[in-house]
């Protein structure tokens, strides 16, 4: 429609016999609405329904910021082989006030299991053993419940598991011994993160004693955080983190036992034929020959020795553009990039064994599938009254999305 109203304009231009200036502003205004169609209608086609309009900067005032009241918490400092820092960070609303309540502990034997304080009636096993990280390929799973992007929307993700049976109001496992799969980027944007990570670590423990599973895959957003880019955090820790004098990494650092954790974890897993990733698995891990293990050992490694590694060497040997926490190459191109071809898609796909690449990162407004069923893309924003939050159901070869209501959409 825009085209023909160009076209219109420059004929009536020339009818008229206006001035050379007329003329000349019309071909200029011409040339640029053909360009700006030719960008529209190139990104319409290129991005498949996709968009990326969620990674939101806090840029209020920080200083004015009063939430209602909170204890966040607990935060495990390790002081040495068996002694523990612990604090739970209050704050008041009447008073607008943030206070720390500290607590150290002796660990003398290998473990001890603490109670939470505060009326925090979780418990949390401190151990002296290097934490061993979990195997990243399984087999003989029924079931398998994915969920997306989560970005501290702690409520919402434990609606969508009671309401789908996953777990109780308790927070007790529900799902057997099948698999529950978080595809990473835990952190960020919301303000119930710290919940958010202690909740799956507990509810890990509580599925390995029914011979389920649990398995948290990181994403880009927890690499920035356990590499100080706190860029997208909320405004609630970042006026927390400010008026304690601290920085928002540090409750992550490599001295705690929740950054301890998290630089265990896998970036990319395979459960029965199916792949999960944050990000995706792009053709230049097959250029690399890059298995599986080979993705979780560079990315643990960086997380282990960013400081003594530059920031060329990290992204030319680890974080490439096609890097598996970053891509974006299912949905659209890049200037690094063009978006994945089928053929490169079944190169992918025939290089690690699978059928089928579950990955979030990339924003829709609903779970969907794309190229013949081959990949899908599970991140619908958590938090925005616009959007349905929904979590994967996979049974076999059938696929469910699994609304905040119990309902369940077969997806064909």
């Amino acid at each position: 429609m825009l085209l023909i109203l160009v076209s219109v304009l420059i004929n009536i231009a020339w009818l008229i016999k206006p001035s050379f200036r007329i003329k000349g502003f019309v071909l200029f205004l011409s040339v640029f609405l053909c360009v700006c169609v030719s960008q529209a209608q190139k990104k319409k086609r290129l991005d498949s329904g996709a968009f990326s309009s969620y990674d939101k900067i806090f840029k209020g005032d920080v200083d004015k910021i009063n939430l209602p009241n909170y204890v966040d918490g607990p935060h495990f400092f390790w002081l040495s082989d068996d002694r523990v820092k612990v604090w739970y960070v209050s704050h008041k609303h009447a008073e607008n006030s943030i206070d720390v309540k500290e607590k150290l502990v002796k660990i003398k034997k290998d473990s001890i299991l603490f109670k939470g304080l505060y009326g925090d009636r979780n418990r949390y096993w401190l151990k002296k053993k290097k934490i061993v990280s979990p195997k990243a390929e399984y087999s003989g799973v029924d079931s398998i419940m994915v969920v997306g992007d989560v970005h501290g929307e702690f409520d919402t993700m434990k609606t969508l598991l009671i309401a789908n049976q996953v777990i109780d109001k308790k927070g007790n496992w529900q799902f057997g011994k099948n698999h529950l799969v978080f595809v990473g980027d835990i952190f960020d944007r919301g303000d119930q993160v710290t919940e958010a990570l202690y909740f799956i670590q507990i509810l890990s423990r509580k599925a390995q004693e029914q011979g389920g599973c649990v398995h948290l895959i990181l994403g880009n957003h927890e690499v920035m955080i356990l590499m100080n880019d706190t860029r997208y955090i909320s405004g609630k820790y970042r006026n927390m983190s400010k008026r304690l004098l601290t920085n928002y990494y540090n409750f992550f650092a490599e001295n705690t036992d929740m950054g301890r954790w998290l630089r265990s974890l896998n970036s990319v897993i395979k459960i029965n034929d199916k792949l999960f990733v944050h990000g995706g698995l792009s053709h230049d891990v097959v250029e690399k020959n890059l298995s599986i293990d080979q993705i979780n050992e560079d990315i643990r490694y960086s997380l282990l020795n960013a400081r003594s590694m530059s920031a060329k060497e990290l992204k030319q040997k680890i974080y490439f553009p096609g890097n598996p926490l970053w891509y974006r190459g299912y949905m659209r191109e890049s200037r690094y990039y063009s978006r994945i071809t089928d053929k490169e898609l079944d190169e992918v796909l025939s290089f690690y064994g699978a059928k089928q690449i579950m990955f979030g990162h990339t924003e829709l407004d609903e779970i969907k599938f794309f190229y013949q069923k081959k990949i899908c893309a599970l991140n619908v924003p958590m938090g925005y009254l616009q959007f349905r939050p929904q979590i994967l159901l996979i049974v076999g070869d059938h696929f469910y999305r699994c609304l905040l209501d119990g309902e369940k959409e077969y997806i064909k």
